[in-house]
């Protein structure tokens, strides 16, 4: 359920020494840390951080793709969408509480399926968003880390759009307790689209390329890089 419409946040703090450092480095707000970064098809990189004045078990992703930072979302333990970020509207995108049907990851692993049914506000713009996360029964590998397949299908029901649904494939750790984007298929009235995001590389804090603003794979044809996903581990 973590595929959303490229979408961006409003502010990134860095201190101007930083900058002259590594201006390819992205620095999270005061009071948070890197946890994670992974490098994707389709090129994208997100990078994964937690803030000291959060609840427990919350965590941001910031995406950064080509021309720039993209996306930025932030989730709770169950993998709620809680906050967006989009560079086209002047408001977040925010959970409205209490969900009819709340994401629950914990659901997920414990049944095999998740269902979901929320509203997300921006204003005066409403989302209802509907649909479901089920494990597929495929376990995969991809750069050590162990991962689940699932499958999902939502709909998005605005107030000031047409339907919008995806369906496809992604990935869910139980270790980072978030989906892994995967192959989505979006279909808005006669407009279909495909995407594929699926994770190549997952770096650690220390690792080179953590916490890079620069996405590495398929951002040129002639300069695209692959790396195979390894299936199979058993649980």
């Amino acid at each position: 359920m973590m595929w959303m419409a490229l979408i961006i946040v409003g502010v990134y703090l860095m201190p101007n020494n930083a900058i002259a450092q590594n201006a390819d480095r992205y620095y999270p707000p005061a009071g948070c840390f890197g946890v994670l970064t992974t490098q994707n098809r389709g090129c994208v990189v997100n990078n994964i951080y937690k803030c000291e004045q959060d609840n427990p078990g919350e965590s941001w992703r910031v995406m950064f793709d080509r021309e720039g930072p993209a996306f930025s979302s932030k989730i709770d333990y169950q993998a709620q969408w809680l906050e967006s970020y989009d560079p086209f509207s002047e408001e977040p995108d925010v959970l409205r509480l209490p969900a009819v049907d709340p994401a629950n990851l914990t659901e997920l692993f414990n049944s095999g399926i998740d269902t979901f049914d929320f509203v997300q506000t921006s204003g005066q713009k409403m989302t209802r968003i509907v649909g479901f996360d089920q494990l597929t029964g495929t376990d995969v590998i991809i750069d050590g880390e162990q991962l689940l397949g699932t499958e999902y299908n939502v709909r998005y029901q605005s107030t000031v759009d047409e339907d919008l649904y995806v369906n496809g494939y992604e990935y869910v750790s139980v270790k980072h307790r978030r989906f892994f984007s995967g192959i989505a298929t979006l279909t808005q009235g006669d407009d279909v689209e495909d995407r594929d995001h699926t994770p190549i590389k997952f770096i650690y804090p220390g690792e080179p390329g953590f916490f890079t603003k620069t996405p590495l794979y398929e951002c040129e044809a002639s300069l695209a890089q692959y790396a195979p996903i390894q299936e199979g581990f058993n649980r």
